[in-house]
């Protein structure tokens, strides 16, 4: 953003959103209109829309900052990972999510009926969200605490035998996720918007770009530095 609070409040709504569309998601969850409201300034929208201000101004202040390397990740002592894990990837799922689910419903109301593709992918992201969500419990409370348990060397009971078994679990539900995140690349042309969408559909489709690239680091580190630390300790 790189804009003092002055700057953002005389800027159009919907001009912040196409400069960068991750304030969509902060408007969204502010409850401020970047569609169909787009056209007044941030000031007018905080006003028209009863938002915080200060809690708006510094949410948009901070997207510069939200920027996070993987750098080193191997290196990172297993409790570190794991915390890494949640408090980023986890984080951006719970947070990202119902915006993609509440874009996409949007897209159907308006233009669901015209073109073709808005339904079934509407269907495809709530069926990813109903995916993952109960797959980031899992691994909160089960997987990860047996694993910080055997990086701690600590006798616990648990129901499902070696580590392998619910690591080889998620790795079947990773998969699943990234066939269903593969649809919806294909349903939205590599998430390219057509020249008509409206701002949601563009911001939907942009969203949707992020949460892949995402999902797929995600995913990697779990896979490929996580898992195999994680069984590296019952060698």
């Amino acid at each position: 953003m790189s804009q003092s609070k002055e700057v953002l409040l005389n800027t159009r709504v919907g001009e912040l959103v196409a400069n960068d569309f991750r304030t969509a998601h902060i408007f969204s969850q502010h409850g401020i209109d970047f569609c169909c409201g787009g056209g007044i300034t941030l000031e007018r929208a905080i006003s028209r829309f009863n938002a915080d201000e200060d809690a708006l101004l510094n949410a948009l202040l901070a997207l510069d900052e939200n920027t996070v390397t993987d750098q080193g990740l191997t290196e990172l002592p297993l409790p570190d990972l794991l915390n890494y894990i949640e408090a980023t990837h986890h984080t951006f799922v719970r947070e990202k999510a119902p915006l993609l689910v509440e874009y996409s419903q949007k897209m159907v109301r308006a233009h669901g009926e015209n073109h073709s593709e808005i339904k079934p992918l509407a269907g495809w992201i709530t069926a990813l969200v109903d995916d993952l969500m109960p797959h980031l419990m899992k691994e909160e409370q089960i997987l990860f605490p047996a694993i910080l348990g055997l990086h701690n060397q600590v006798e616990s009971q648990t129901c499902f035998g070696h580590i392998s078994n619910p690591i080889n679990a998620m790795q079947y539900e990773h998969d699943d996720a990234l066939q269903i995140m593969e649809k919806i690349s294909e349903l939205t042309n590599g998430f390219q918007p057509p020249e008509h969408a409206c701002t949601t559909w563009r911001v939907c489709y942009a969203s949707l770009a992020e949460f892949d690239a995402d999902l797929k680091q995600h995913i990697y580190i779990e896979n490929n530095v996580l898992f195999p630390k994680a069984i590296a300790l019952t060698a």
